[in-house]
């Protein structure tokens, strides 16, 4: 009896939690989400050969209720900037955000749409993946479906970077993807920057491999311009990660 009267109970809790549910999706309080990794190679070709660097980020969106001209759409992003090791003790970095067009979009934003974005452009992949006309929580979703490996077109690169002073963040510049030879040095010239679906980790450690950023440091940055090619600041290399 006591065995009957448990299972009854458990029975009635399910249906009232799937009730609840349903009520909460009916009035549009449960929306869809899609997480997705993705790793970004970095290829350099030097005198010493070709030198690698890789990150694995982690990408979220969730939809939500549109208000007036908001779409709902959130963007998150866990991760961190690709980090190339250089003749010379110097490193070449690719931020966490685009570059041309998109250098002042938030960096989540450019992230999660980094594979879409690229397929659109024509990128190549193993397989046919068709996304035109599909929106971006579809068109990730065939990217992940597919696993592709595609090789970034220019205007999708992220934003590449350097510190001439290794220990001094201040001292960052802007690189030119199509000439890394006039901040490295003859020879050394940018071979690609792919993009692929991973279910690898989110890369940590990149606070090693950059300059301390200070008291000192962060007040020269405050009383920087807007749009001052030098602005770039510990989010721009790390975002939910330590």
């Amino acid at each position: 009896m006591h065995t009957s009267k448990s299972v009854l109970m458990r029975l009635v809790f399910m249906v009232l939690c799937g009730s609840v549910v349903a009520m909460l999706a009916g009035c549009g309080l449960i929306y869809p989400s899609d997480r997705l990794r993705q790793r970004i190679t970095v290829e350099v070709e030097t005198p010493q050969g070709v030198r690698t660097g890789s990150s694995v980020v982690e990408t979220e969106v969730q939809e939500g209720k549109s208000w007036g001209d908001a779409s709902g759409i959130q963007f998150t992003l866990k991760g961190e900037a690709v980090a190339v090791s250089l003749p010379g003790g110097r490193t070449l970095f690719a931020v966490l955000h685009g570059s041309g067009d998109t250098f002042r979009d938030d960096p989540a934003s450019y992230q999660v749409r980094l594979l879409s974005d690229a397929l659109r452009a024509g990128a190549q992949a193993s397989v046919r993946v068709p996304v035109q006309g599909l929106n971006l929580m579809q068109a990730r979703a065939a990217a992940k479906r597919a696993k592709v490996n595609l090789t970034l077109p220019r205007n999708l690169y992220p934003t590449l970077v350097t510190f001439a002073d290794p220990t001094d963040p201040r001292s960052v510049e802007q690189v030119v993807p199509t000439d890394l030879a006039a901040t490295f040095g003859p020879g050394v010239r940018l071979k690609r920057i792919t993009v692929a679906v991973t279910n690898d980790a989110v890369t940590t450690g990149i606070s090693a491999r950059l300059p301390s950023y200070d008291s000192v440091s962060d007040e020269w940055f405050r009383n920087l311009v807007y749009g001052d090619p030098r602005a770039f600041y510990l989010f721009d290399f790390q975002q939910g990660t330590k």
